[in-house]
């Protein structure tokens, strides 16, 4: 607990020092009039899109899971989740989404986050796809290369261990290894490691695999959109051609400690990013706040509505790092 608080504090104090970076040398009034150029027509297309791409997700999720799961079951899991990152420090969206999936459906917690932990993989794969497709020929900042080369050396690293985790024989000797020290948390983890190693089997053959990448590339490419259609709202000039690779690295970005729903962190990505294609920083922030407000204030409404019809409660939520992890 002494450990979550302190990620928790430091997550504040990341946020609240990145928005002043965004907000460094700007004058208020120029996020006002950008804000106000908006395009009134256009304001509710990118909160469509992005559920469309939250459908995709939990589509792909729900087919990663086996045929006894819903589509349904894994919607409501997934907004649920996304809706306790959003108001729960710690980032335990992704376990919520375990234990709403487990709750809804009957399978073990640990079945059910061993499918998110395969969903997130292919998540990150379909994201290095879009950079890769939509990488801008105009040179890029260091920091930015140098970000992008470590993500392409995690996605390489979890390949081979999802392709080590296959062998039945591994696993086996992995936990046979476990098995013999007797330590309770141990024994959990060998555990976990089973359902993972099952599911990923479950799985694994190459038409599967270029399924859920091509689910994934789909659902990121219209995250993409969402963003372009929140850029034209405000008149702001940026090319569709660089809208892909700008939404990847602004969600691979979201991996900085940040306070609950990405506040600071959001912005300042977004800022940055958007300059290196020449937009002004006042411009880059309008845009961050309404792209931010079209998926943050629809996911708490609908994740809220759906904790309430499901009976969980907040308090639970925050307990299950501690009890489950």
């Amino acid at each position: 607990m002494k450990k979550n608080k302190i990620l928790t504090i430091a997550g504040f104090i990341i946020s609240i020092l990145l928005l002043y970076l965004s907000l460094k040398d700007i004058q208020f009034h120029e996020i006002i009039e950008t804000l106000k150029k908006a395009d009134l027509k256009l304001i509710f297309i990118p909160t469509l899109i992005i559920f469309f791409s939250a459908s995709l997700s939990a589509f792909k999720w729900s087919k990663i899971s086996g045929n006894n799961v819903r589509f349904r079951d894994t919607f409501v899991a997934l907004i649920i989740g996304l809706f306790v990152n959003n108001v729960l420090p710690a980032r335990i969206g992704e376990i919520v989404r375990g234990y709403v999936l487990s709750k809804k459906t009957g399978v073990s917690f640990t079945f059910g986050l061993s499918t998110v932990l395969i969903d997130r993989f292919f998540d990150l794969a379909g994201l290095l796809l879009i950079v890769l497709i939509f990488f801008p020929k105009q040179s890029l900042p260091p920091k930015v290369s140098q970000s992008l080369f470590i993500l392409v050396i995690l996605l390489i690293a979890c390949t081979v261990t999802f392709i080590i985790m296959s062998r039945e024989k591994f696993t086996g000797t992995v936990i046979k290894m476990l098995d013999k020290i007797k330590k309770p948390i141990l024994l959990k983890f060998a555990h976990r490691l089973i359902e993972v190693s099952e599911n990923i089997r479950r799985i694994n053959s190459p038409l599967n695999m270029i399924f859920y990448v091509a689910i994934s590339f789909l659902q990121w490419f219209g995250m993409s959109t969402a963003l372009y259609f929140a850029i034209l709202t405000l008149n702001v000039s940026v090319k569709f051609i660089y809208v892909p690779f700008i939404c990847a690295l602004l969600n691979m970005g979201l991996t900085i400690p940040s306070s609950p729903g990405y506040v600071g962190v959001y912005q300042f990505l977004l800022v940055y990013i958007l300059s290196i294609f020449n937009i002004p920083k006042h411009e880059g922030f309008a845009v961050s706040i309404l792209f931010h407000a079209s998926w943050y204030i629809p996911y708490n409404i609908l994740g809220f509505i759906f904790l309430l019809k499901e009976h969980l409660r907040i308090k639970d939520m925050k307990e299950l790092d501690t009890k489950n992890i």
